[in-house]
């Protein structure tokens, strides 16, 4: 910042240049700004739902669950502690260029099926049913 003021005092920053959105009228307007809301909500819910997912993860409300958790978290420490980090580099791109190869694409695509349904098995949050009582004294 101090280089920016004292050396490039003559330069001024050049101004974006803005392309305005074609015209339309108020009604698609409106509809393009719900649109968004909508898009925008949906993604608000499934940020609240991760984290909920995630609180579960955490607190074993599926204990079976917590468990792979736990269990996939100690060894990938146990292979970032013994790995040196050239190798799990060499691993992590062998692993993102061949993920769609002929040879692995049946396979990456099994896991990442199985990985999403066990995702979908973890309850957002516990649900009780309850009884509505009736006030009514006999």
């Amino acid at each position: 910042m101090l280089w920016r003021r004292y050396a490039w005092k003559r330069r001024q920053l050049e101004a974006f240049k803005i392309v305005p959105p074609p015209a339309k009228n108020p009604v698609e307007q409106l509809l393009t700004l719900q649109e968004a809301v909508t898009q925008v909500e949906s993604l608000i819910q499934n940020g609240n739902i991760i984290l909920l997912k995630i609180r579960a993860l955490l607190f074993a409300v599926a204990p079976q669950a917590t468990g792979k958790v736990a269990l996939s978290l100690v060894l990938m420490a146990l292979v970032i502690t013994f790995l040196p980090l050239k190798y799990l580099l060499l691993l992590a791109f062998l692993e993102f260029f061949t993920r769609n190869m002929a040879v692995r694409k049946e396979s990456s695509e099994k896991g990442m099926r199985r990985v999403r349904e066990w995702w979908t098995r973890i309850p957002a949050a516990p649900v009780e049913v309850m009884k509505i009582e009736d006030k009514k004294k006999k």
